[in-house]
């Protein structure tokens, strides 16, 4: 199996080093010496924590290992000195160190903790698997069938002006796509570029669209801000509600199915995760760890793990059955707009505040690659079959990129912040949706349009 080690060379926003790049006692030492040694040195290790050597520093305290080298924002040293996430801010009770200085400890990590000028830079502690078993995609066996026409349904009055298409969706296994509108689902035949027809959402505003893994089922789910919350299933082969489920007092902002198609998860401004059984639409549990909306849920491609995230750049993984014993992932800044798991279940992808695209390594629990995917907000996340990569964001631009991150292609002609973006059946095109209510079907291998969704 090929393993890609993170090195500068394939990550964009790991910085390049000079071979004087930051070393620790000409560059770091001062630094600490300055702002944190007074706490932790030999004979005053508060926490246990020892600053004044980089073994010391490796080993760390009470807390485990402080830096490893790689990413910076795998390091509980500089996680706590950039106060990102929930670490103790250092120094304590003082503003947050200059920028300047956080660049200067933040590239000595990435640039593998240098001891002196003269010293030699330690590889990378966490590495990218880029290698994906095509037997865990679950393809069906047989076409996935869809409806071609449906009665005609009374069509919410038209806005004066279109809104943003908060809702994609794109059939994995079949030419549907599903675009978002006003209190309805338009579907599409991308064999054709038809129009299909609309199925009404008439809890209130719709939010998320997501296709079930076999293709067969549609969620459908939103509601009214500070009111109500609710989800629908679809069968796309009649176009008829099999369930609703939900009593949220708050809009739903995220939500998915599970594999198995047993549980539904939704979230929103409440905080809370609230999965539902999908046989009965009763509640299976609430998890409760979250401190701000959440922004995104999807379930793993085995169905054995849920993940969640906020606009606080919280992130949890827990067992999707049970809710229990939730797992913090640290290292997300400014915010988590958007989260899709790889098809293999290892790697789990995030679209960030800060214009970053990252990808999670799920069995370390750490950042594997980071990069600047968006300048302004990384705001949508997807990934194709085979592991590449869609993201699109508030500089009008959607992105494919390798599945280590290395650019690709970027699409031509938006006006506004690409919103949504999803691959196709075939994974050749994508759909992106922007700001203003378009939707453009896009060839990856050029960039070029191939085609507008009206709606």
């Amino acid at each position: 199996m090929h393993r890609l080690f993170l090195i500068a060379t394939l990550c964009p926003a790991v910085p390049l080093f000079a071979a004087d790049g930051p070393n620790f006692a000409d560059d770091v030492l001062p630094i600490l010496r300055t702002h944190c040694v007074n706490c932790h040195r030999p004979g005053k290790t508060r926490a246990g924590l020892d600053l004044t050597t980089v073994e010391t520093i490796e080993k760390g305290g009470s807390s485990g290992a402080s830096v490893q080298p790689g990413i910076a924002e795998n390091s509980i040293l500089y996680r706590s000195i950039a106060h990102i996430g929930d670490e103790e801010p250092m120094p304590p009770e003082k503003d947050k160190m200059s920028a300047a200085t956080l660049a200067i400890i933040k590239q000595w990590i990435e640039g593998g903790l240098k001891a002196s000028a003269t010293g030699v830079a330690k590889k990378a502690a966490t590495s990218l698997d880029i290698a994906i078993d095509p037997t865990t995609l679950g393809a069906p066996q047989e076409p996935i069938a869809f409806v071609k026409t449906l009665p005609p349904v009374a069509t919410p009055a038209k806005l004066v002006r279109p809104l943003p298409v908060s809702a994609l969706a794109a059939n994995p296994w079949a030419p549907l796509a599903a675009v978002g509108g006003h209190r309805e689902a338009t579907l599409y035949d991308l064999s054709s570029g038809q129009r299909i027809s609309s199925i009404l959402f008439e809890h209130g505003d719709l939010r998320v669209l997501r296709f079930s893994c076999n293709g067969r089922l549609l969620l459908m789910a939103g509601g009214k801000p500070t009111e109500s919350g609710k989800a629908i299933l679809i069968d796309i082969t009649t176009g008829k509600t099999l369930a609703t489920l939900g009593e949220n007092f708050d809009i739903v902002l995220a939500a998915d199915l599970s594999p198995d198609q047993s549980l539904i998860a939704v979230g929103g401004p409440e905080k809370l995760v609230r999965v539902y059984r999908g046989a009965d639409g009763s509640l299976a549990y609430t998890m409760k760890k979250h401190s701000d909306f959440i922004t995104s849920i999807q379930f793993s491609p085995d169905g054995k793990t849920l993940a969640s995230a906020d606009r606080a750049s919280g992130l949890y993984l827990y067992p999707a059955a049970t809710g229990t014993a939730p797992v913090s992932i640290e290292g997300a800044v400014d915010g988590i707009n958007d989260i899709a798991w790889r098809a293999d279940g290892k790697i789990l992808g995030l679209a960030t505040g800060d214009g970053s695209a990252l990808l999670v390594d799920v069995a370390q629990k750490n950042i594997v690659a980071k990069w600047t995917a968006h300048e302004r907000g990384c705001l949508t996340f997807a990934f194709a079959k085979d592991g590449r990569i869609l993201t699109g964001g508030h500089d009008a631009t959607a992105r494919a990129w390798k599945p280590d991150g290395t650019p690709l292609t970027q699409s031509q002609g938006y006006e506004a912040s690409t919103f949504r973006v999803t691959f196709t059946q075939d994974d050749t095109t994508a759909l992106i949706s922007d700001w203003t209510g378009q939707v453009r079907q896009w060839a990856l291998a050029d960039g070029k349009e191939q085609r507008w969704l009206g709606r």
